[in-house]
Protein backbone atom coordinates (compact mmCIF):
# COMPACT_ATOMS: atom_id res chain seq x y z
CA UNK A 1 0.00 0.00 0.00
CA UNK A 2 1.78 3.61 -1.19
CA UNK A 3 1.99 6.45 1.68
CA UNK A 4 -0.95 8.25 -0.03
CA UNK A 5 -3.19 4.95 -0.02
CA UNK A 6 -2.59 4.69 3.94
CA UNK A 7 -3.07 8.59 4.48
CA UNK A 8 -6.49 8.09 3.21
CA UNK A 9 -7.14 5.24 5.73
CA UNK A 10 -5.86 7.45 8.22
CA UNK A 11 -7.05 10.60 7.12
CA UNK A 12 -10.15 10.14 4.63
CA UNK A 13 -9.92 14.15 4.10
CA UNK A 14 -6.10 15.10 5.06
CA UNK A 15 -7.57 17.09 7.29
CA UNK A 16 -7.42 17.19 10.98
CA UNK A 17 -11.33 17.74 12.55
CA UNK A 18 -12.96 20.97 11.20
CA UNK A 19 -13.67 22.08 14.50
CA UNK A 20 -11.48 21.50 17.80
CA UNK A 21 -9.78 23.46 20.49
CA UNK A 22 -6.69 22.33 22.78
CA UNK A 23 -3.63 23.06 24.61
CA UNK A 24 -0.39 23.45 22.58
CA UNK A 25 3.50 23.87 23.76
CA UNK A 26 5.46 25.28 20.68
CA UNK A 27 9.28 25.38 21.38
CA UNK A 28 11.90 27.28 19.17
CA UNK A 29 15.41 26.05 20.86
CA UNK A 30 17.35 28.73 18.57
CA UNK A 31 15.67 31.43 19.95
CA UNK A 32 15.03 30.59 23.53
CA UNK A 33 11.59 30.70 23.33
CA UNK A 34 8.50 28.71 24.33
CA UNK A 35 4.82 29.24 24.25
CA UNK A 36 2.35 27.61 25.77
CA UNK A 37 -0.98 28.34 24.36
CA UNK A 38 -4.99 27.90 24.08
CA UNK A 39 -6.25 27.71 20.45
CA UNK A 40 -9.60 26.85 18.77
CA UNK A 41 -9.62 25.76 15.78
CA UNK A 42 -12.46 26.40 12.96
CA UNK A 43 -11.42 25.55 9.81
CA UNK A 44 -15.57 25.84 8.05
CA UNK A 45 -15.32 29.78 8.51
CA UNK A 46 -11.21 30.21 8.39
CA UNK A 47 -10.86 31.11 11.73
CA UNK A 48 -7.90 31.36 14.69
CA UNK A 49 -8.43 31.95 18.64
CA UNK A 50 -5.29 31.66 20.42
CA UNK A 51 -4.41 32.65 23.93
CA UNK A 52 -0.96 32.44 24.78
CA UNK A 53 2.14 32.87 27.34
CA UNK A 54 5.23 33.70 25.98
CA UNK A 55 8.32 32.82 27.61
CA UNK A 56 11.08 34.48 26.12
CA UNK A 57 14.52 34.33 27.99
CA UNK A 58 12.87 34.49 31.28
CA UNK A 59 10.53 36.85 30.47
CA UNK A 60 6.74 36.21 30.53
CA UNK A 61 4.09 37.91 28.02
CA UNK A 62 0.55 37.13 27.35
CA UNK A 63 -1.67 37.54 24.21
CA UNK A 64 -4.64 36.78 23.01
CA UNK A 65 -4.62 36.54 18.89
CA UNK A 66 -8.35 36.36 16.60
CA UNK A 67 -7.29 35.47 13.38
CA UNK A 68 -10.51 35.97 11.03
CA UNK A 69 -8.91 34.77 7.70
CA UNK A 70 -12.41 35.10 5.40
CA UNK A 71 -12.48 39.31 6.86
CA UNK A 72 -8.49 39.17 6.59
CA UNK A 73 -8.25 40.70 10.18
CA UNK A 74 -6.30 39.87 12.88
CA UNK A 75 -6.77 41.32 16.50
CA UNK A 76 -3.57 41.31 19.05
CA UNK A 77 -4.98 41.54 22.59
CA UNK A 78 -2.05 42.45 24.91
CA UNK A 79 -2.69 40.48 28.34
CA UNK A 80 0.90 40.70 29.75
CA UNK A 81 1.35 41.60 33.62
CA UNK A 82 0.26 45.36 33.09
CA UNK A 83 -3.21 43.98 31.89
CA UNK A 84 -3.89 47.34 29.84
CA UNK A 85 -5.78 44.82 27.50
CA UNK A 86 -4.87 46.94 24.49
CA UNK A 87 -6.04 45.68 21.12
CA UNK A 88 -4.36 45.89 17.79
CA UNK A 89 -7.07 45.84 14.78
CA UNK A 90 -3.83 44.70 11.54
CA UNK A 91 -5.06 43.53 8.20
CA UNK A 92 -4.25 40.01 7.86
CA UNK A 93 -2.03 38.88 4.47
CA UNK A 94 -1.46 35.22 5.09
CA UNK A 95 -3.41 32.75 3.68
CA UNK A 96 -5.54 30.55 6.39
CA UNK A 97 -3.20 27.25 7.36
CA UNK A 98 -5.13 23.95 7.37
CA UNK A 99 -3.95 21.65 9.43
CA UNK A 100 -4.24 18.32 7.41
CA UNK A 101 -1.30 16.06 6.17
CA UNK A 102 0.12 17.80 2.97
CA UNK A 103 -0.66 15.57 -0.48
CA UNK A 104 3.28 15.15 -1.10
CA UNK A 105 3.92 13.93 2.92
CA UNK A 106 5.71 10.07 2.98
CA UNK A 107 4.11 7.96 5.54
CA UNK A 108 6.89 6.87 8.16
CA UNK A 109 5.04 3.99 10.44
CA UNK A 110 2.33 4.02 13.20
CA UNK A 111 3.25 3.66 17.29
CA UNK A 112 2.13 3.88 20.50
CA UNK A 113 2.45 6.90 22.66
CA UNK A 114 2.07 5.61 25.78
CA UNK A 115 1.90 1.40 26.03
CA UNK A 116 0.21 -1.07 24.15
CA UNK A 117 0.59 -3.56 27.23
CA UNK A 118 -2.95 -2.78 28.84
CA UNK A 119 -6.30 -0.95 27.30
CA UNK A 120 -6.59 3.08 28.12
CA UNK A 121 -2.34 3.33 28.27
CA UNK A 122 -1.92 4.34 25.08
CA UNK A 123 -2.69 6.06 21.88
CA UNK A 124 -2.10 4.72 18.76
CA UNK A 125 -0.49 7.22 15.98
CA UNK A 126 0.58 7.79 12.32
CA UNK A 127 3.99 9.51 11.31
CA UNK A 128 4.38 11.54 8.16
CA UNK A 129 6.93 14.08 7.04
CA UNK A 130 8.34 15.34 3.79
CA UNK A 131 9.07 19.03 2.69
CA UNK A 132 7.54 22.31 1.31
CA UNK A 133 9.78 24.47 -0.02
CA UNK A 134 13.23 25.24 1.56
CA UNK A 135 11.26 23.68 4.99
CA UNK A 136 11.13 20.17 6.11
CA UNK A 137 8.31 19.15 8.30
CA UNK A 138 7.30 16.16 10.65
CA UNK A 139 3.33 15.51 11.63
CA UNK A 140 1.97 12.29 14.04
CA UNK A 141 -1.29 12.31 14.17
CA UNK A 142 -4.04 10.02 16.09
CA UNK A 143 -4.96 7.00 14.41
CA UNK A 144 -7.86 6.98 13.89
CA UNK A 145 -9.35 10.10 13.58
CA UNK A 146 -6.12 12.52 12.67
CA UNK A 147 -5.78 14.49 15.36
CA UNK A 148 -2.72 16.38 15.86
CA UNK A 149 -0.02 15.20 18.16
CA UNK A 150 3.29 16.52 17.00
CA UNK A 151 4.33 18.84 14.13
CA UNK A 152 7.88 19.37 13.80
CA UNK A 153 9.32 22.09 11.31
CA UNK A 154 12.99 22.48 10.18
CA UNK A 155 13.39 25.74 8.41
CA UNK A 156 16.25 27.31 7.18
CA UNK A 157 14.38 31.26 7.76
CA UNK A 158 13.19 29.59 11.27
CA UNK A 159 15.30 26.61 12.53
CA UNK A 160 13.99 24.03 14.59
CA UNK A 161 10.38 24.33 15.89
CA UNK A 162 8.40 21.50 17.83
CA UNK A 163 4.96 22.10 18.57
CA UNK A 164 2.72 19.52 20.56
CA UNK A 165 -0.91 19.32 20.79
CA UNK A 166 -2.84 18.29 24.13
CA UNK A 167 -6.19 18.29 25.57
CA UNK A 168 -7.74 17.99 22.25
CA UNK A 169 -11.67 18.54 22.24
CA UNK A 170 -14.02 18.33 19.03
CA UNK A 171 -16.30 21.31 18.47
CA UNK A 172 -15.50 25.75 19.17
CA UNK A 173 -17.21 27.91 21.33
CA UNK A 174 -18.26 30.85 18.64
CA UNK A 175 -17.81 32.89 21.77
CA UNK A 176 -13.71 32.77 21.13
CA UNK A 177 -13.74 34.46 17.57
CA UNK A 178 -15.47 37.53 19.02
CA UNK A 179 -13.30 40.42 19.48
CA UNK A 180 -13.48 42.84 22.29
CA UNK A 181 -15.42 45.91 22.07
CA UNK A 182 -12.59 47.88 22.65
CA UNK A 183 -11.18 46.16 19.06
CA UNK A 184 -13.78 47.94 17.03
CA UNK A 185 -12.47 50.94 16.73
Amino acid sequence: MSSYEFKRIICPFSETPAEWHARQMTFDPSKDVAVFARISYDAYNERLSIVEEIDEKKEKKFYEYILLHRERTMYQIELSINKTGKCVKKDLDEPFHRFEIPSNATFYGEATIGSNALPGLGVNVALFGGEMGDDRYYVTVTEPGCVPVHENVVSKKYGFIHTSFFDVELGVDPERFVPPSECEE
